[in-house]
């Protein structure tokens, strides 16, 4: 295991926002998708999520997780107060650990070091992270990242150690119960086809083909999707239209493109076909997607 050891370690995790808050029924929100995951840890009251098919109760007690790029509905009949945090979690290769692993989007404190006084540090750590806009009607990523790009250079290596160490310790709290096989078998893809990792995150602009692929990874075109779909979990062309998409609503939130424009910037040159991709992916058109995530300012 000492190459899943080597690429914890190496996970980029960046806080973005932090804070301790009280939500009212207010809270209330369909059809939320941001590039980075968020946690919740309730104290008092209750609210409601669902993704990945699910509905999960908040309840003081357990955390949630959201991961990035993952559509989600929210609400709160009578509201709740929480500490909340959105964070990316990144290899080097730019993936996000919570898009390339499944793990539990809820988990149990009892037991566990993670509490009230480890999410106390971690605002300590991460002061001035709070959401400085609570209108519903201004977007928040984009200010939030260069936000944090200029707090993080303060940090002193101690505070960035602390924070990563507190962050990774409540993440594995999701990890529990993780299929080793599962995870050997992603760990040894991760490790096989970091070449081609690394040319499909640095290409996405470009038409990348299979055969393209497979030579990088020395082998042929058949055996090579074969094996990519056995330990990634999804085929090559798969694979590479979700980073597309993911790479589209992050353009999405963070810049003022034209939806055509993006299509080349994520190496599409179909707009409906682009479209329809993004639509079967995300849930809504691109267009929505924009509109509504600019109205929407989730704590």
């Amino acid at each position: 295991m000492i190459g899943l050891k080597n690429l914890i370690d190496n996970v980029d995790i960046t806080v973005l926002n932090a804070e301790f808050y009280t939500v009212g029924s207010e809270w209330n929100y369909r059809g939320v998708s941001n590039p980075y995951s968020r946690i919740y840890y309730l104290t008092e009251g209750s609210g409601t999520i669902e993704h990945h098919g699910r509905q999960y109760k908040m309840l003081p007690g357990n955390i949630y997780l959201i991961p990035c790029y993952t559509t989600v509905n929210m609400s709160s009949e009578h509201g709740f107060t929480h500490y909340y945090v959105h964070f990316t979690s990144r290899f080097q290769v730019g993936l996000d650990i919570l898009t390339m692993f499944d793990c539990n989007y809820q988990a149990p404190l009892v037991g566990s070091l993670i509490g009230r006084s480890l999410f106390e540090r971690l605002l300590e750590l991460n002061p001035n992270k709070e959401l400085s806009d609570y209108d519903a009607k201004k977007p928040i990523y984009q200010q939030a990242l260069e936000r944090t790009v200029q707090l993080d250079q303060d940090k002193s290596p101690g505070e960035i150690l602390e924070t990563n160490a507190i962050m990774q310790l409540i993440l594995s709290a999701f990890f529990r119960d993780y299929s080793c096989p599962r995870l050997l078998n992603t760990m040894h893809g991760l490790k096989r086809f970091e070449k081609v990792f690394d040319h499909i995150h640095a290409n996405l602009d470009q038409p990348i083909t299979i055969p393209q692929l497979a030579k990088i990874a020395c082998l042929s075109h058949t055996y090579f999707s074969n094996l990519f779909t056995k330990l990634i979990g999804t085929s090559p062309l798969q694979y590479i239209n979700k980073r597309r998409i993911e790479r589209a609503q992050e353009l999405l939130l963070v810049t003022d493109k034209t939806i055509y424009q993006i299509c080349g910037q994520v190496g599409i040159d179909d707009e409906f076909y682009f479209s329809r991709l993004f639509k079967k992916t995300v849930g809504i058109s691109p267009d929505r997607y924009r509109k509504q995530q600019h109205i929407t300012n989730v704590r």
